[in-house]
C-alpha cells in the first residue's frame, strides 16, 4: 500500500501553516533491488542457498528451494515470500525491504518478470571514478607480463612500466643454445605493464596498463603508435588476439567488484563488451589451439569456457578454493589445466567439466603460468612403438608451470584418476630454483626454453632439462630497433 507523504511549510511573514503534498516518487526498479540487495550473496562464488541471481533463467532455475519465482504467480514465488518481516527465511538476512519496493518485486513478478539484459549488465558496472596516476618508483620493476613473438625472434618483457625488447636467435637442437640480446626499452604505460600480446603475425604488440592498450611496431618500438582507452573501467589484466588477428580480446579488471571481457575490431574499430564475464579480476585468456574455444580464469575462483565465434559459454569450471591466475589448453585441445592461489593444477575434460586429474609441487606458492604442450621424448618413443597397444598407453604430455616459489617445474606422464591424488598425477621434473616470486612465462614450444620473470625485475632463462642458463638485470634503456 502507498501512503502519501505531506509537508509542512512554515511562509515567511504570513504567520500561517500550508499543508503541501509531495509528488510520489518514481516506483521502485525490480531489477535494482535485486542488484542491490541480492547479488551479492547469489553470486558463481558464493551460491547461497545454491541460488544464483545474474538472469531471468537463474531465478527459474532456483536453487536448493527450486524455483525462486513463478512469472505470472507473486503469491507461490519463494523469492517473494522471504521478502516479508515473519518468513521463516528472511531475506535480506541482515535488513528489511521497504513495502514499495516488496510490492514493486510483487508486480514484477506477476506481470511476468520481464528481464532486460542491458539494463542489468549497467546496474551491476561500478561508477566509472577520477584517477590522478603518479610516477612508479625507478626501483619498482617487477616483471608482469612476458610474450614471445610467433616466430620466436622477439621476446617482450614488461618491466615495471618499461616494456624491454629482446632479439632472440633461436639454437639448434642438442648443438647450439639460444642468444638473447636486448635491444631496446619502450615507455610502456602510465601503470606497470599488466600484459603483452603478439599479432598472430607478429607485426604488432599489444600492451595493457591502467584503463589503456597500446599498440607497438616491433620494427620502430620507441613510442606506441596507437593507444585505446575507452571503455575501460580498472587496469587491462590480459590480452589474447584471436586468429584473424583483427580482433584481440581485452580483460577489464576491478578487484573484488568486476572482471569485464571486450572484443574490440581494430579496422574499423568497434568494441563489443561482456559484463558477465567475472564478478571479479580477469587475470588469464588462453586461447585453444584451434582458435575455437577460449577460456578466461578469475579471482571468483571460476574458469569460464566460450565459443570464440559466438562469445557464447560453453561450460563453467567450479572447484579451486583460491583465485585462478592461469589456464592452458592441452594440444587437441579436448582438456584444460588450470592453476592458481590453491597451489594444484587440475586438469578437466572440456566437453562435460568434469575434472579428470590434479597435482601440485611440494609447497610451491601460487602458480602465476602454465603452458601445455606435446612432449617430444614420448612423442618419438610413441612414434617408434609397433606395438599399438603399447603406443596408446604412452602420454604425451607436457605442462610446465612457473609458481610463486621460483621453482618452475615440468610435469609428464598425466594420469587421470577420481578424487585429489596429488602426489600422483603427474611425474615431476623441478628446474633449478630462482630466489625471487615468479610472476610470467614464455615458453618456446621449439626448442623447450623457458624465460620468466617476477618481483626483482630480473629475467631468468631456463633449457629443456630445466638448467638455469641465464639471469638478466634490468638494462639501461637505449634506443635502437629490435
Amino acid at each position: 500500500m502507498r501512503f502519501p507523504c505531506c509537508l509542512l511549510l512554515a511562509l515567511a511573514g504570513a504567520g500561517a501553516l500550508v499543508p503541501v503534498v509531495a509528488e510520489p516518487s518514481a516506483e521502485p526498479d525490480p531489477l535494482a533491488i535485486l542488484q542491490r540487495e541480492c547479488v551479492s550473496c547469489h553470486t558463481e562464488a558464493k551460491r547461497k542457498g545454491g541460488l544464483i541471481i545474474d538472469s531471468r533463467e537463474s531465478l527459474l532455475k532456483g536453487g536448493e528451494t527450486d524455483a525462486a519465482i513463478v512469472p505470472g504467480k507473486a503469491s507461490e514465488s519463494y523469492l517473494i515470500e522471504t521478502l516479508f518481516p515473519d518468513a521463516g527465511s528472511h531475506m535480506p538476512p541482515k535488513g528489511q525491504l521497504d513495502p514499495r519496493e516488496i510490492a514493486a518485486l510483487e508486480k514484477w513478478v506477476n506481470e511476468g518478470a520481464e528481464w532486460d539484459e542491458g539494463h542489468w549488465a549497467k546496474l551491476n558496472l561500478p561508477a566509472k571514478t577520477e584517477v590522478v596516476l603518479g610516477t612508479l618508483p625507478e626501483s619498482y620493476q617487477p616483471i608482469l607480463a612476458v610474450a614471445l613473438s610467433p616466430d620466436r625472434t622477439l621476446l617482450a618483457v614488461g618491466r615495471g612500466s618499461m616494456i624491454d625488447w629482446y632479439r632472440l636467435t633461436p639454437g639448434e637442437a642438442g648443438r647450439t643454445e639460444p642468444a638473447l640480446v636486448h635491444t631496446a626499452t619502450s615507455p610502456g604505460q602510465n601503470d606497470a605493464v599488466q600484459s603483452l600480446a603478439f599479432s598472430p603475425d607478429g607485426k604488432r604488440l599489444v600492451s595493457g596498463g591502467f584503463r589503456s592498450i597500446r599498440f607497438w611496431d616491433p620494427a620502430s618500438p620507441a613510442e606506441a603508435v596507437r593507444e585505446i582507452s575507452e571503455p575501460f573501467l580498472g587496469r587491462q589484466t590480459a590480452l589474447r588476439f584471436l586468429p584473424d588477428g583483427k580482433r584481440i580480446l581485452v580483460a577489464d579488471s576491478i578487484p573484488s567488484r568486476l572482471g569485464r571481457l571486450h572484443e574490440i575490431t581494430l579496422d574499423p574499430e568497434k568494441v563489443v563488451t561482456f559484463d558477465t564475464a567475472h564478478r571479479d579480476s580477469i587475470f588469464s585468456i588462453t586461447l585453444s589451439a584451434d582458435g575455437k574455444r577460449y577460456a578466461t580464469t578469475s579471482a571468483d575462483k571460476l574458469i569460464s569456457i566460450r565459443d570464440t565465434a559466438s562469445h557464447e559459454i560453453v561450460t563453467r569450471l567450479e572447484g579451486h578454493t583460491g583465485y585462478v591466475m592461469t589456464a592452458a589448453f592441452s594440444p587437441e585441445g579436448e582438456r584444460i589445466a588450470t592453476a592458481g592461489d590453491d597451489e594444484e593444477i587440475k586438469v578437466w575434460d572440456v566437453a562435460t567439466g568434469k575434472k579428470t586429474g590434479s597435482f601440485a609441487s611440494s609447497r610451491s606458492g601460487p602458480l602465476y603460468d602454465l603452458t601445455w604442450l606435446i612432449d617430444p621424448a614420448n612423442a618419438k618413443k610413441k612414434a617408434e612403438e609397433k606395438d599399438k597397444e603399447k603406443a596408446a598407453a604412452i602420454n604425451t604430455d607436457l605442462i610446465v608451470s612457473v609458481p610463486e616459489s621460483g621453482k618452475p617445474s615440468a610435469f609428464t606422464d598425466l594420469k587421470e584418476h577420481e578424487g585429489e591424488q596429488r602426489s600422483t598425477g603427474a611425474k615431476e621434473r623441478a628446474y633449478d630454483k630462482v630466489t625471487t616470486p615468479l610472476f610470467a612465462l614464455a615458453f618456446d614450444p621449439e626448442s623447450l626454453w623457458s624465460y620468466a620473470g617476477g618481483e626483482d625485475g630480473k629475467l631468468y632463462v631456463w633449457d629443456d632439462k630445466g638448467k638455469l642458463k641465464s639471469t638478466l638485470d634490468a638494462p639501461v634503456p637505449v634506443a635502437g630497433t629490435p
